[in-house]
């Protein structure tokens, strides 16, 4: 996962910029970090205008964004401070600090700053920093201890264990303070930093462009959008996949391109389409599970119609896509975030892999899906169902797709139980079946019908 480093903001031009960091030991003027980065050969002028660009439109910190863009690593930032006169670097792990350092510093300022006191001599108190170089943050605690405070650089990670170890939860109650406690303080500098990675995935291919232009206009056909798929085999083989599922229930297999756009319709093309290209865009993860994810989604598209038959519903728009892209958000989460997202357990399902995402890594698949929906500019409802399938209350719109999505995905994680427990797999999620005036003899019923037939045909097995 990214690290969120702690710096002074860079602006271009302005009277009120913050000045950069540089070395404690230099009376020189201090130059803006950015500079210095593209003194050090890390970074290029052009990189660094991406950045301020960014930076102007979106706020944030100017390191973060140069590791949100690729531009820099945080092993490159670390060597770079490494490397600056006047700075030690130091192992935190091998420090016992005492107790009576700990009550020298308030917990907030620690939090805010990423720092931890170290060390006390006389006068000096000695404390280890994800950045040394900020000089404002070494005045104000020097104003604050009365001390001369001498920084060392140490790793953003160890930083934060023993921010943790030394400054829990607990005592922040006993403090009276505003947060919640450490842990849920530090998330939201790494959610901020996660967003941003979002930002960076790869733009959706162009077939998906160039299906929704072909689908919009009255004058094209089947044939037309199936000669663009055939450009595109990965698409193209997806598409021919889905509609041989037993989502659709086609008499007969499907193998001509051509044949199954005119069967599907050319709407419902370009939604599979969007689905394909938006899933096949993480079959190369090394954390994420590719085939389970992809079967479970067309579990959840294939369950949808289940939910919209026992509902009277008909032609809800965006349907099957915003089946197939619900859980999108552990993809984008196992993209941007591995090492954390290894730690998730993926037994999980419902509100409770939310609460563990978001105890883990501090932004749930469901806010990281949709903000992916934001990024690529995906429907309002398809973005709706990826947010709150698992808790429809929270929609303002959208709530009736959110709500069939919710139930379908209740239902896509229920192969392979006992149908009888059907009211254990809707837990939670009343609110959604309100919505679509289903009762749990209805769900009952809709839910043993579903694993009849679906999970013979889509397979018996999710591994």
């Amino acid at each position: 996962m990214t690290e969120s480093l702690s710096y002074p903001h860079v602006q271009r031009n302005g009277g009120s910029e913050n000045q950069a960091m540089t070395a404690a030991t230099n009376p020189a003027p201090q130059r803006r970090i950015g500079e210095l980065l593209i003194d050090a050969g890390l970074i290029t002028e052009g990189q660094l205008n991406q950045a301020l660009d960014k930076q102007s439109d979106e706020g944030g910190k100017i390191v973060e964004l140069l590791i949100a863009l690729k531009h820099l690593t945080p092993d490159q930032f670390v060597a770079f401070l490494a490397k600056q006169p006047g700075v030690a670097s130091i192992d935190l792990k091998q420090y016992d600090i005492s107790s009576d350092l700990i009550n020298m510093v308030p917990r907030e300022f620690v939090i805010k700053h990423e720092l931890i006191p170290i060390d006390r001599l006389g006068k000096l108190l000695t404390i280890g920093m994800v950045c040394p170089l900020d000089r404002n943050t070494i005045k104000q605690l020097e104003e604050t201890t009365k001390l001369r405070v001498k920084p060392l650089l140490c790793s953003a990670s160890d930083v934060r264990s023993a921010i943790e170890q030394h400054y829990p939860e607990a005592e922040a109650a006993k403090d009276g303070g505003t947060l919640d406690g450490v842990a849920a303080s530090m998330r939201l500098g790494r959610v901020a930093t996660l967003i941003r990675e979002v930002d960076t995935l790869p733009a959706l291919p162009e077939t998906v462009s160039r299906v929704r232009e072909a689908a919009n206009d009255p004058d094209k056909s089947a044939r037309d959008i199936a000669n663009i798929l055939v450009m595109d085999p990965p698409i193209m083989a997806k598409v021919l996949g889905v509609a041989n599922s037993a989502a659709y229930g086609f008499s007969q297999r499907v193998d001509d391109i051509n044949h199954a756009v005119a069967l599907l319709g050319l709407r419902e093309t370009f939604s599979i389409v969007l689905s394909a290209a938006v899933i096949n865009l993480f079959d190369k993860s090394k954390v994420l599970n590719y085939k389970r994810f992809w079967l479970n989604a067309m579990y959840c598209a294939g369950a949808s119609r289940f939910v919209v038959k026992a509902s009277g519903r008909k032609n809800v728009t965006g349907l099957f896509s915003a089946g197939l892209l619900h859980d999108v958000g552990i993809a984008v989460l196992a993209e941007v975030s591995p090492d954390q997202y290894a730690k998730v357990d993926q037994k999980l399902t419902g509100v409770a892999l939310v609460e563990e995402e978001e105890d883990k890594i501090g932004l749930s698949h469901t806010e990281a899906g949709f903000a992916l929906a934001e990024h690529w500019d995906l429907p309002a409802e398809i973005a709706a169902a990826i947010r709150f399938h698992h808790k429809v209350e929270l929609a303002e719109d959208h709530k009736e797709i959110a709500a069939i999505v919710g139930l379908a995905d209740a239902m896509a994680c229920a192969i392979g139980s006992d149908p009888s427990e059907s009211e254990g797999h809707f837990k939670g999620l009343e609110p959604a079946m309100e919505i679509l005036n289903i009762d749990a003899e209805v769900g009952e019923a809709m839910l043993s019908e579903f694993l009849d037939q679906k999970a013979a045909a889509l397979g018996d097995s999710l591994e």
